[in-house]
């Protein structure tokens, strides 16, 4: 870790609230690389299970365990506790690939005026003992800080390190969100000046499972996360204007349809009927657009043999 008496370059932050079984690998992640210049800090929210008793085997942790409000809760306090000048956010149950804090490292020497700085991140799940690929961000385009990309695209929050000073300046994770406080953040980061950089190195890897709050797909948080996210897409809507406002009427449509589609596998028809409300409220095509999304949804539904891409993800979750 950092030399006393010497400022680490990058604080990891690490929030975590029972997660024994994936902890371990979590730091293993970046005990295994070149530390020297970084702290790592835990905010763990009073976990009940082995979780404590793993992180007492890394002594470089820095460990702070009382209640909070949330994940991003931790996030913010641990961001307030860092004493290096980036932040980086890793949670329990994700890891950092081979060569992301170098890739770090290279582009802080090569950029000193950025404030952000975003790698690529993969998603991924375990079938069958092997891991596989859900989705990835890898492309440069893809990864930039654009209002396109944080309502349409991935948010990658843990892939984008971001200086202290600037994440503190853009008033760090609203509380009005349990899951989608990222992507307001991000929506934030976009509208505010400041250099921010993209480079090619893969720097995140997200774990996805039944029990993940950032990979909801097929989990029982899908629903909540839609609804948040469509908070979030009203609050902006309501502020933005020109082009960013095409956008996030275009994010509107997409989740208001994708929230009447969740309703539809459960057969709830008053969910279906509130989400078509909203979605009419801001595109009167609406309607047409959901036929669509049922249409385009059959084929697959059918070679699925009536179950729903949720389902599947579900049934291929590890129990």
């Amino acid at each position: 870790m950092t030399t006393t008496g010497s400022p680490p370059l990058i604080s990891i932050i690490t929030p975590v609230m029972n997660a024994e079984g994936t902890i371990k690998e979590a730091l293993e992640s970046v005990v295994t690389q070149d530390h020297s210049d970084v702290e790592q800090l835990l905010i763990d929210a009073k976990s009940s299970d082995g979780t404590l008793k793993i992180a007492a085997r890394y002594p470089h942790l820095k460990i702070t365990s009382e209640h909070d409000r949330g994940i991003y809760d931790g996030m913010n306090k641990g961001a307030d506790l860092a004493s290096g000048e980036w932040l980086l956010f890793l949670q329990a149950d994700d890891w950092l690939p081979v060569g992301s804090l170098a890739a770090y490292r290279e582009a802080i020497k090569n950029h000193p005026d950025a404030v952000m700085i975003t790698g690529g991140a993969e998603a991924v799940k375990c079938v069958g003992g092997n891991w596989m690929s859900v989705w990835s961000v890898n492309d440069l385009e893809a990864k930039k800080t654009t209002i396109a990309n944080f309502a349409l695209g991935e948010p990658m929050i843990n892939a984008r390190l971001i200086r202290k000073d600037y994440f503190q300046k853009i008033g760090g994770f609203s509380l009005d969100y349990s899951l989608a406080s990222d992507r307001d953040f991000l929506l934030r980061v976009a509208g505010s000046p400041g250099t921010k950089v993209e480079i090619p190195a893969l720097t995140y890897r997200y774990r996805w499972h039944s029990g993940s709050s950032t990979m909801t797909e097929g989990n029982k948080l899908t629903q909540r996360l839609s609804a948040e996210n469509l908070a979030v897409a009203k609050k902006h809507l309501s502020i933005q204007a020109g082009s960013g406002r095409k956008i996030f009427k275009k994010w509107h449509s997409q989740l208001t349809i994708q929230l009447a589609m969740n309703a539809l596998e459960s057969f709830n028809m008053k969910g279906v009927l509130g989400a078509m409300r909203d979605g009419i409220a801001i595109n009167p095509f609406w309607p047409y657009f959901f036929i669509l999304e049922i249409l385009h949804s059959l084929p697959g539904l059918l070679a699925r043999g009536g179950r729903t891409r949720s389902q599947v993800l579900s049934e291929m979750a590890p129990k």
